[in-house]
C-alpha cells in the first residue's frame, strides 16, 4: 500500500476524498468496529461459530493463473484461498467476499457450496469488468 500501482501509494487506488469520507463515516462506528492486524484466519476461527458474526472478506486478488494485481499492491499477498473458502463454508453468520471472476474461483465456490453472483464495475481505466460476490446466503452452516 505504500508504493501502490506505478508508484503512486495509496492515491492508485482512491481518491483522498473518498478516503476522508469513508474514515468519518467509520469514526462514528468506532464502538462496534475493530481492525485487528493479524492472522485472519486464526480471527476468523475464533467466530466461526457464532451466527452474529459477519465476514465480509476482500482478499488480494491472487487465486488463478496470471492473476497480478494483489502481488503489485500487496505486501503479503500469500493465500490458501482454497482453505479460506472451506472455512467460511463453516460459518454459522453471513460472509461475504469479493473475488476477481476467474474459473479457479468459481470452482472453489461450487465445491464449498458458496453462492455467486457476478457484478459488473469498472477498474482504473475505466474498462468494464466483472466480479464476483461471494457468499453463504441460503447455505445452512
Amino acid at each position: 500500500m505504500n508504493v501502490g500501482e506505478n508508484g503512486r501509494g495509496v492515491a492508485s487506488r482512491w481518491y483522498p476524498e473518498t478516503l476522508v469520507k469513508r474514515l468519518r463515516a467509520l469514526r462514528s462506528l468506532r464502538s462496534a468496529v475493530e481492525f485487528v492486524e493479524g492472522d485472519a484466519f486464526s480471527l476468523i476461527d475464533r467466530y466461526l461459530d457464532r451466527s452474529d458474526a459477519v465476514f465480509f472478506i476482500d482478499p488480494p486478488y491472487t487465486a488463478g493463473d496470471g492473476k497480478r494485481a494483489g502481488r503489485r499492491l500487496y505486501k503479503h499477498n500469500q493465500l490458501d484461498h482454497l482453505a479460506l473458502f472451506k472455512m467460511l463454508s463453516r460459518a454459522a453468520g453471513l460472509v461475504l467476499m469479493t473475488y476477481d471472476d476467474c474459473p479457479e474461483v468459481v470452482e472453489m465456490a461450487n465445491r464449498n457450496g458458496l453462492k455467486i453472483e457476478r457484478v459488473p464495475m469498472k477498474n482504473t481505466h475505466h474498462v468494464k469488468k466483472y466480479e464476483l460476490l461471494i457468499s453463504n446466503l441460503g447455505h445452512p452452516a
